[in-house]
């Protein structure tokens, strides 16, 4: 892996000072790169020109008139930012947020900051330290945001032989395990995660997912219980909970959990799916032609909208059937469960 080979191998990565200023380049670029509005202030004008003195001199002296005028703070913040003083820039971009709170160039900005603060602070605590489970922690991190599993899996082994109980990088680890169907390995982790933290969503709702898929369903109950108590605006927990009660026929269990799921998510279609089969096995048949009736809809719903895009010229992979009905083996949103 490109970063790791440049952070870890003396003499042949980018030096911090390298670093800085490919950071301040492309602040510079970013900065330079954004589209002229159609009536820009002369602070604006001033920017652009590279009169930077006297651009932020003119959005001061809008300030002192107008102190809650976004533009010129975000001029003041761009100022800050060409000459890399990230913490002042910080400032500003948080009082515009402070009046704005959906101003996208404030939030573009502070972003933007946060990726140059990482990359410093990074620099910083690998200098200290550069074999401790917090490094290797972030540097599989890296990797994993680079889709590399191998180095990902590998990074998160050395933190562990660092820290054995980091818990960040066994709960990475048991997501990672299960993502790849190895849901023994995925639940030695999990466990040894729970043992930091029991009231972990991630660590408790993993634990029911893999002893879902290994069909050991009172085992998975039990933890999907936890995760809908640990959290009970997730959807997905309402229905993995649901799903599990449904495969062990207690119907009317099953019912109220994924009730809850479409409240919570009412594009969820796998959840009108198994409360119509529910209805169906306790004999309520207008119900479950009901749940059926959404059910299709929303399935409908989904392959207009992928011919649509295949007609725009935009395709994406069609809808999935609702053949498989155990929970996701990616890591859950608490709000919104993957489609199937």
């Amino acid at each position: 892996m490109e970063i790791k080979r440049g952070l870890r191998k003396r003499g042949r990565g980018v030096s911090c000072r390298a670093a800085g200023l490919a950071v301040s380049l492309l602040l510079l670029l970013a900065a330079s790169a954004i589209a002229q509005v159609k009536n820009p202030s002369e602070s604006a004008r001033a920017f652009h020109r590279g009169d930077y003195q006297r651009a932020a001199a003119l959005a001061e002296a809008q300030l002192k008139q107008q102190p809650n005028s976004s533009p010129a703070r975000i001029i003041l913040a761009r100022v800050e930012l060409i000459q890399g003083r990230f913490q002042e820039a910080y400032t500003q971009l948080r009082k515009v947020l402070a009046t704005d709170p959906t101003n996208l160039d404030a939030l573009y900005y502070l972003a933007t900051i946060s990726g140059a603060r990482s990359q410093g602070e990074f620099e910083k605590l690998y200098a200290l330290a550069p074999d401790s489970a917090r490094v290797h922690q972030l540097l599989a991190e890296a990797a994993h945001a680079q889709e590399n599993t191998a180095d990902a899996e590998a990074e998160y082994r050395a933190a562990l032989e660092v820290n054995p109980r980091l818990f960040e990088a066994l709960v990475a680890l048991g997501e990672l395990k299960r993502s790849q169907s190895y849901f023994d390995e995925a639940i030695t982790y999990y466990a040894r995660a729970e043992d930091v933290d029991p009231n972990d969503f991630d660590t408790v709702y993993g634990l029911g997912a893999c002893h879902e898929y290994k069909q050991d369903r009172t085992r998975a109950i039990a933890y999907f219980r936890r995760a809908v108590a640990l959290a009970p605006d997730s959807a997905v927990a309402h229905f993995a909970l649901g799903n599990s009660l449904f495969q062990t026929q207690q119907y009317e269990a099953a019912l109220p959990e994924l009730e809850a799921s479409i409240k919570l998510e009412p594009q969820l279609r796998q959840s009108y799916y198994l409360i119509g089969r529910a209805y169906q096995k306790l004999g309520r048949q207008q119900e479950a032609k009901e749940a059926f009736k959404r059910f299709n809809v929303l399935i409908n719903t989904e392959v207009k909208t992928a011919q649509d895009n295949l007609t725009s010229g935009d395709p994406i992979q069609a809808p999935s059937t609702p053949a498989a009905e155990t929970p996701p083996t990616t890591k859950p949103s608490r709000r919104k469960p993957p489609q199937r």
